[in-house]
C-alpha cells in the first residue's frame, strides 16, 4: 500500500470529525477490529514500532511512521488522550499567544487543534512522513479537510483557516477541548522536515513551543543542547512546554520532569498555574501509565 493509500485509510473515512489520529475501536467489537488489534500487536512484537534508537535517525523514523500507518495509531491516540488538558487554550489566550512550534509532532492531532482554534503553527518533524502524509491530503481536494469551513490551500505544506469563519467543533478532534472555547478559525498550519538541533529551521520567534516525548528520547548528554536550542526559538515572554512520559514510575518514587533543573537555572519560571505572562514560563507535563 503507498503512503498516501494507508493515510486515506486512516483518516479518509466519511465522519464528521477530522481524526488526524484515532484510537482504533476496542478489540472484540468486530472481526475488523480483532484483524486490527491483532496487527497492531504483531508489530509491536516484531519491533516494528520501537522507538529509534537514534533520534536523529530519520530513515529510523520514516520506517517507524509509516509502521504506525499501517498498523493504526493506537498509541499516538493514546498519548493524544493523555496530554489533553483543557486549560491549555485558555492559558495561550490569557497570554496572547500567536504562534506556536510543535517539535516532534509526528502524527499527533495537537497541531490541527491548535490551528483550528486560530494559532499560526508550524510543525517541526525530523520524520518526512508527516509532511509527506499531510501533502498528500492537500493535493487530494476530494478528502474532508476540504470542507472544513474557510480552508485556504497556501501550499503543499501549509494550510490556512479564514478568520471569523464557522467551524463546527465536531470537526475537531477532541484534544484540549474547553468549555465555552470554540474553534475560530484564523489559524495556519505548516509542516517543515528537519532536526530541531539545526537552529536555521524555524528560528521564529515563537510565542509558545511545545514537545512532548521528543527531547526525553535524546541523549542525556544531548538533553541541554536541545533545550538551548527551543529556548533560542522563543520570545522574551513565551511558553515552553515539555511533556516527559515515564512509563516506569510507582507511586511510592520520586517524581520530577527531567528538565526542571535547566528550566530552573536558565531563568524560566515554572508554570505551577496562571503564571506570570511578562515572563518565559516553562510548563512541565509529566505523564506515566
Amino acid at each position: 500500500m503507498t503512503l498516501l493509500g494507508a493515510f486515506r485509510q486512516l483518516i479518509g473515512r466519511p465522519t464528521s470529525q477530522l481524526p488526524v489520529h484515532r484510537v482504533r475501536q476496542k478489540p472484540g467489537r468486530s472481526g475488523a477490529s480483532q484483524d486490527d488489534a491483532a496487527a497492531w500487536l504483531a508489530a509491536r512484537k516484531s519491533g516494528r514500532l520501537d522507538i529509534p534508537a537514534d533520534v536523529h535517525d530519520r530513515a529510523a523514523w520514516d520506517r517507524y511512521w509509516l509502521a504506525q500507518l499501517e498498523v493504526g495509531q493506537m498509541e499516538q491516540g493514546f498519548s493524544d488522550m493523555m496530554a489533553s488538558d483543557s486549560t491549555f487554550l485558555p492559558e495561550l489566550d490569557r497570554r496572547a499567544a500567536r504562534t506556536v512550534l510543535c517539535v516532534g509532532n509526528g502524527f499527533s492531532s495537537e497541531s490541527w487543534v491548535l490551528a483550528l482554534h486560530g494559532f499560526d503553527v508550524t510543525v517541526l518533524d525530523v520524520s518526512s512522513v508527516p509532511r509527506t502524509a499531510f501533502c498528500g491530503m492537500v493535493k487530494d481536494t476530494t478528502h474532508q479537510i476540504h470542507r472544513l469551513g474557510g480552508l485556504m490551500v497556501c501550499d503543499e505544506a501549509s494550510i490556512a483557516f479564514q478568520p471569523a469563519v464557522p467551524i463546527d467543533r465536531e470537526a475537531c478532534p477532541p484534544m484540549h477541548q474547553a468549555e465555552g472555547r470554540l474553534p475560530k478559525g484564523g489559524g495556519s498550519l505548516t509542516y517543515v522536515t528537519g532536526d530541531l538541533m539545526n537552529a536555521d529551521l524555524c528560528p521564529g520567534p515563537f510565542d509558545v513551543i511545545v514537545e512532548r516525548r521528543t527531547v526525553q528520547l535524546f541523549p542525556q548528554r544531548e538533553q541541554p543542547t536541545a533545550f538551548e536550542r527551543l529556548a533560542a526559538r522563543l520570545t522574551p515572554r513565551a511558553l515552553l512546554v515539555s511533556h516527559q512520559h515515564h512509563g516506569g514510575w510507582r507511586p511510592n518514587e520520586p517524581r520530577s520532569h527531567f528538565a526542571d533543573k535547566w528550566a530552573a537555572e536558565q531563568g524560566f519560571v515554572i508554570d505551577r498555574g496562571s503564571a506570570d505572562t511578562n515572563a518565559r514560563v516553562a510548563r512541565l507535563v509529566f505523564t506515566t501509565g
